[in-house]
């Protein structure tokens, strides 16, 4: 594959390792963790259920590795998929819609992992201009890139629908729900890629103060969770809309809160886990929610 064909990564050795030996053995090391942790065997697809989606973290994974590690774990053991749609916001570009990369492949420092161009070509005929090749909004953002060695490690060598979110007005959210609608199902597995609240001056969003902080953020970022596990899509937007709460991947989790309710499956949500930056570093004047949500899809003729 030539050189351009790829996307290159852009954070490797900021928000994870840039050596590939090095991130592998982490990883495996993230998995092999999660593999008989308590909550993510509970989170994990009953008899009769499959994963359809996840909401996982994309912090350098120093902080929301393991997070994400349990996520991912928790929703595709032992399963396969024909392709992973990878919603993620965009935090350089501004721009509406959905953006999707003019890639053959993505490349991380485990390797190249495939775009599925048919499926991508897909949307962008069913969005009705919502989708556009806009490689601009994919060069620097690492919100989709970190989500990419946890789809290589479980889901080896299978490609990928990567999409930026830009903005989405009601009518846009709706029209990219439509545009992604094939491909939710049988086959697919779907990530949103979402940090939670952001907290502190460097921010811009301090909504309290005072003692207590890990409870209140804790507090603040499961009222948004619990919206998320009763698949509530209006209930979740106007909870953002009541906190303010500086969520960046809402439009990512709103689209996939949107697929899941037009499908008329039966869907269940399970949290796997939620944490915060400040258990790592002690300082809650700045910090950053992590959760990870695995949804299930109810097996036909079960």
């Amino acid at each position: 594959m030539n050189h351009s064909d790829a996307r290159q990564p852009a954070v490797a050795g900021q928000f994870y390792e840039a050596d590939g030996k090095r991130l592998e053995a982490e990883l495996k090391e993230y998995f092999a963790k999660a593999e008989n942790d308590p909550a993510v065997l509970k989170a994990a697809p009953e008899n009769g259920w499959i994963a359809r989606g996840i909401i996982s973290p994309h912090a350098g994974y120093m902080f929301s590795g393991p997070t994400a590690a349990k996520t991912f774990q928790a929703a595709v053991s032992g399963a396969a998929f024909d392709r992973v749609v990878v919603l993620a916001p965009s935090h350089r570009v501004p721009f509406e819609g959905l953006a999707a990369p003019s890639h053959k492949a993505f490349r991380t420092p485990l390797g190249d992992i495939e775009v599925d161009r048919k499926a991508l070509e897909r949307v962008m005929e069913d969005g009705d201009g919502v989708c556009a090749i806009l490689d601009e909004a994919h060069a620097y953002e690492h919100a989709l890139e970190v989500q990419l060695p946890f789809i290589q490690t479980v889901l080896p060598d299978t490609p990928i629908v990567p999409l930026i979110c830009g903005g989405l007005r009601p009518g846009m959210e709706q029209m990219a729900v439509k545009a992604l609608s094939s491909l939710w199902g049988p086959g697919n597995l779907w990530v949103a890629s979402s940090d939670f609240t952001h907290y502190g001056a460097s921010f811009g969003y301090l909504p309290f103060s005072g003692p207590n902080l890990p409870e209140k953020l804790e507090k603040l970022d499961m009222g948004a969770v619990e919206t998320i596990l009763a698949l509530d899509h209006d209930a979740f937007d106007a909870y953002l809309a009541k906190t303010s709460a500086t969520i960046c991947g809402a439009a990512p989790i709103k689209t996939l809160l949107g697929a899941a309710k037009s499908s008329g499956e039966e869907v269940q949500a399970k949290l796997v886990e939620y944490t915060n930056s400040g258990e790592l570093t002690g300082d809650y004047s700045h910090c950053v929610g992590y959760a990870g949500i695995a949804m299930h899809g109810k097996v036909a003729n079960q």
